[in-house]
């Protein structure tokens, strides 16, 4: 079996994020379905790549493999839940977004930032952004992503949280329209948190 170097980037991409769709990986990778499909079929039939469906079938997602793990340097995924999927999904579009954005940028997934904190002892205690972003300049952005509104003391330790990190800069946080009443209410006197809409951004040229 010989990978070529896009298939490796499809194998890396879908594990750093756990799994996507067919959708996410043709804006990644700028394919159209027929020519996406075709890759990930072969993918699929070398036993690197599953597929499992939520949300009533309507959404198959892409995950790797044990085999198709052992071409990245993050194990696979267990499962997926259907609460998983929706703030997991809009995860990907804000990460495809700021990758266009911000093209020199770094990325760093909440799945690598997790393994960073077990490596060094720290278990499971206390909150892991959804993603950092790492300037060129050194500058780091803890990315969040918001759906759904959250008890107002979970956020608030989040952010209180956040104060106390002096290598995350500042929070940018991307949310629906109804969790963004209650975080601005929570980070009035933090102005190291932006917010922003979730859709709206998405939805910006």
């Amino acid at each position: 079996m010989i990978l070529t170097e896009r298939d490796e980037e499809i194998l890396r991409f879908i594990n750093e994020f756990g799994y996507c769709d067919i959708a996410q990986l043709m804006v990644r990778f700028e394919l159209k379905k027929t020519w996406m499909y075709r890759l990930i079929e072969r993918l699929i039939n070398e036993n690197l790549v599953r597929y499992c469906s939520v949300l009533n079938s309507r959404h198959r997602i892409y995950s790797l493999t044990n085999k198709g793990a052992t071409f990245t340097d993050l194990p696979p995924i267990d499962g997926v839940t259907v609460g998983q999927y929706r703030h997991h999904a809009a995860l990907i579009y804000v990460y495809l977004k700021l990758r266009k954005k911000y093209p020199d940028a770094e990325w760093i997934s909440e799945r690598r930032l997790l393994q960073e904190k077990f490596s060094n002892g720290l278990g499971k205690r206390g909150h892991v952004a959804d993603g950092i972003l790492h300037f060129t300049d050194s500058k780091k952005v803890a990315i969040e992503v918001e759906i759904s509104v959250k008890a107002k003391h979970k956020v608030d330790k989040i952010l209180r949280d956040y104060c106390t990190q002096l290598a995350v800069k500042e929070v940018w946080y991307y949310c629906a329209r109804s969790v963004m009443p209650s975080l601005t209410a929570l980070s009035a006197k933090m102005p190291f948190i932006k917010i922003f809409r979730l859709d709206d951004f998405l939805n910006a040229e």
